[in-house]
């Protein structure tokens, strides 16, 4: 599997969990490190570049398939309301190029991990012009930072997706890009319409790995593959994510990731499993 697209049309994979919280641990400087924004954690990016780059080798040590840019509020809609729209070019970029800097840096042994921007919709009251431009933006940024894909991360129903795909279509053919992008939603609820659906290149099925993971059961694991997710929340920490990466690979076929329902073939090859915990971080080593 050498593309996203490939390895989640065909595996449930697992993301890394909260960036925030792993950012929002760390000892901040407002005044230096947020240029006195303190809910934009999107400026580490450019100011704590260390600090963001080691947040996402936390989480492929502790076994993530996929690590997401730290992007969410990097739209030129969020980041107008602190005079910083002028940014979001640079803040997505460099939010891309640390994450793939941090795949790059983690042995994958065998197994390939990826990088997946997000473009999260914050509800903003714009017309949809306005929306295709900033999606534009903030698409071009991430793709022009090497991710394998981008998230459209939406609620269905709204009727605000296709000008958030259109902006994102627009982004990839102005750079000639190949990633693709993704309408993404929980696992339950409206379902995207047909339009939308076909102005994306794949539909992202998630589902957050976080309170029901805590309990240690596996059955919320089997349902959320009865119920076609494909992706898989790495909860709230990188402990929790190794506790999710090793449930998953215990209850798939060939000791690495469950195939996505459908896509699971008759017969599966014995393979060698990539084993996450061969290189975990040190923090990690009490929860392997």
């Amino acid at each position: 599997m050498r593309t996203l697209i490939e390895a989640i049309d065909q595996r449930v994979l697992l993301t890394d969990g909260s960036l925030a919280r792993q950012l929002r641990g760390a000892q901040l400087n407002v005044a230096r490190d947020l240029n006195g924004v303190e809910d934009c954690l999107e400026l580490l990016n450019l100011t704590r570049a260390q600090l963001v780059r080691e947040s996402h080798r936390a989480y492929l040590r502790a076994g993530a398939d996929v690590i997401r840019t730290n992007s969410l509020q990097a739209s030129p809609l969020s980041l107008a309301r602190w005079d910083l729209a002028d940014q979001a070019f640079y803040l997505n970029y460099a939010a891309a190029e640390l994450a793939c800097e941090a795949v790059d840096s983690v042995p994958g042994r065998g197994r390939r991990r990826f990088v997946l921007g997000v473009v999260r919709d914050q509800g903003w009251d714009a017309a949809p012009a306005e929306l295709e431009a900033a999606v534009a933006v903030q698409v071009e940024g991430l793709l022009a930072g090497g991710v394998d894909g981008v998230a459209i991360d939406m609620v269905p129903g709204t009727g605000r997706a296709p000008a958030f795909l259109r902006g994102a279509r627009r982004a990839k053919q102005k750079l000639k890009a190949l990633a693709p992008v993704f309408l993404q939603r929980g696992h339950q609820g409206v379902e995207f319409s047909e339009h939308a659906l076909g102005l994306a290149d794949g539909l992202i099925r998630s589902r957050h790995g976080g309170a029901e993971a805590k309990t240690g059961k596996r059955d919320w694991l089997k349902a959320a593959l009865e119920e076609e997710v494909n992706l898989i929340g790495g909860g709230d920490s990188p402990a929790a994510t190794a506790k999710l990466d090793r449930a998953l690979r215990a209850i798939s076929d060939d000791g690495w990731r469950p195939f996505t329902g459908w896509r699971r073939p008759a017969v599966v090859d014995e393979v060698t499993p990539p084993s996450s915990s061969l290189h975990l971080d040190p923090a990690m080593a009490e929860v392997a």
